[in-house]
């Protein structure tokens, strides 16, 4: 057992912890002190079969009584995916209950690999058969449940850029049925950064379900800008309404920066045991995870946290590069939310990397 501190933890290099990082930042309400009792590895997710060899980017949603892990990139062997003859299949999904989150239902074909779950355009499948490295990735992220009969499924598009680097061009959504392992894709996306276009991806930075609410986070640059609408119209543009600084509108132009210091994506959630909202996000340049706490979900933030570190025990750090893509499961956390479960991914190499679980107990 471990104990640590919010106070005890130094701020983020050059950022004062105290305020947003804004000449005008209001007071920050740091609460009481946030400390930690422990923290157990609770294991990786399996892959689906032998022939794939790694995968990352764990996002998850409960619907009909089961949950839905949907992961990015499952890298594969020497052979060629049945999906597109590349050797990544950039969207797959398991089932689990929340008692047992580890044992998947993953199908496979006769060659060991999983369905694309979110099914690609003709003109992208042709694009990745013709050159992969210069193709389409389809990253899934959220599945919410919004009261109907098929979970709402997100998903960033991914345009590749000579296999090194990649930028997200858009936001789309999907609707998928309970067991399923293939989504029906909607045509458009929810927001875009196409010609004419210049929208913040809201829902790539993270999502969080609060009640009758369905809260989006946009975040670049180390930046994060919120929108909201209610849950049984997650899926409709003209549905949101974005945080100014002061009150919600619909312009999206007039978002504010509620939350700095964010890598890439950061999860919220109102917890009992704080009575707080806290936020779980990885550190910039470490494998180690940061918790935070707000009075709501708008802030105001502090810049920095509790930092829980692989030295502390119970995370594991990655063995080439830095773990990444922390975030809370709400599905998975305690009743009173004093234990809290988190995921994250960790890279081993060459294409290989594990997607871990772990419970943080808060004193």
């Amino acid at each position: 057992m471990w104990i640590a501190c919010l106070g005890c933890t130094p701020s983020m290099d050059g950022v004062d912890a105290s305020t947003d990082g804004g000449t005008d930042a209001p007071a920050i309400d740091a609460g009481p002190p946030l400390r930690v009792a422990s923290v157990v590895d609770l294991g990786f997710f399996p892959l689906p079969s032998d022939t794939t060899v790694g995968r990352d980017g764990v996002s998850s949603g409960a619907i009909g009584g089961a949950i839905l892990w949907t992961f990015g990139d499952t890298f594969v062997t020497d052979s060629a995916t049945t999906v597109d003859m590349s050797n990544v299949v950039t969207a797959t999904g398991g089932w689990s209950t929340a008692a047992s989150p580890l044992m998947l239902e993953q199908p496979v074909d006769s060659h060991g690999i999983p369905s694309q779950m979110v099914p690609y355009t003709a003109p992208e499948l042709a694009q990745n058969r013709m050159d992969a490295t210069n193709g389409w990735a389809l990253w899934p992220g959220a599945v919410i449940d919004t009261g109907g009969s098929e979970a709402l499924l997100l998903f960033q598009r991914i345009q590749r850029m000579n296999g090194s680097g990649f930028v997200g061009v858009g936001l789309g959504t999907a609707h998928i049925a309970p067991h399923a392992t293939v989504a029906t894709r909607d045509p458009n996306d929810l927001f875009s950064r196409s010609v004419g276009s210049s929208d913040p991806l809201y829902g790539t930075g993270g999502v969080s379900v609060i009640g009758d609410t369905v809260y989006w986070f946009a975040c670049d640059s180390l930046v994060c800008r919120l929108a909201r609408t209610p849950r049984a119209h997650a899926g409709e543009r003209d549905a949101f309404e974005f945080y100014d600084g002061s009150a919600w509108v619909s312009d999206i132009a007039a978002a504010a920066i509620v939350i700095r210091g964010v890598v890439s994506e950061v999860s919220v959630s109102y917890n009992a045991h704080l009575g707080r909202y806290l936020a779980v996000s990885s550190q910039l340049g470490t494998d180690s995870v940061v918790l935070r706490t707000a009075p709501a979900i708008e802030g105001p933030w502090p810049t920095s946290g509790l930092t829980i570190m692989p030295s502390d025990g119970g995370i594991l750090a990655a063995t080439d590069g830095r773990d990444y893509l922390a975030k809370e499961h709400p599905a998975l956390s305690s009743s009173d939310g004093r234990e809290i479960v988190i995921s994250y991914s960790r890279p081993l190499g060459n294409f290989r990397g594990e997607v871990h679980l772990a419970r943080i107990t808060l004193e």
